[in-house]
């Protein structure tokens, strides 16, 4: 593989989930979605595509990245801006040219990861710390209401550029464990 090559590098990151852990994804994404309608939340950027689809879909996304790192996803429900995987803070879209995108309400000091796909099959795409990324270059409103940054697949880090421990993050427990 060339160093460098965006596109060769998505395919070394493709990960393909069984279907126990599409069932599993799915039911965390359920009752993620009962929450959301149990709290009375609302589609916050009026995106009609935007419900139980896109909650299984997420909760897929954040399993597969797990899975592609090789470290546990416990399918956390309403724990909101705390990281999904580890360290890391998932975002996801079914556009295979889709964008990161982050928001005012996003930490800039969090590291961001985008996967792409529908399941059972994911694109570990990159990664990107917010702070990096949120530059009037990427800041976009394409609804007119909700100004965001949208941050193209070429501008972000390659998944293996994260260092170990770094890429799961210091939330483990150190003692009790054997090698």
């Amino acid at each position: 593989m060339e160093v460098g090559n965006h596109k060769a590098m998505i395919k070394e990151n493709k990960v393909i989930l069984t279907y126990h852990e599409v069932y599993m994804g799915a039911c965390i994404g359920v009752a993620r979605q009962l929450a959301s309608l149990r709290r009375g939340e609302t589609n916050k950027v009026q995106n009609v595509d935007f419900g139980w689809h896109s909650n299984i879909e997420a909760s897929c996304a954040e399993l597969a990245l797990a899975k592609h790192l090789g470290v546990f996803w416990d399918g956390s429900i309403n724990t909101f801006k705390e990281p999904d995987v580890g360290c890391l803070q998932v975002r996801h879209t079914q556009l295979t040219d889709g964008c990161l995108i982050l928001r005012n309400r996003d930490d800039a000091e969090t590291r961001y990861v985008l996967v792409v796909g529908t399941h059972p099959e994911y694109l570990i795409v990159g990664w990107a710390w917010g702070g990096v990324v949120m530059r009037d270059k990427f800041l976009r409103d394409p609804g007119g209401k909700y100004p965001a940054w949208f941050v193209p697949q070429v501008e972000l880090q390659p998944i293996g550029c994260l260092d170990w421990p770094e890429r799961v993050g210091s939330d483990l427990p150190k003692e009790g464990y054997e090698a």
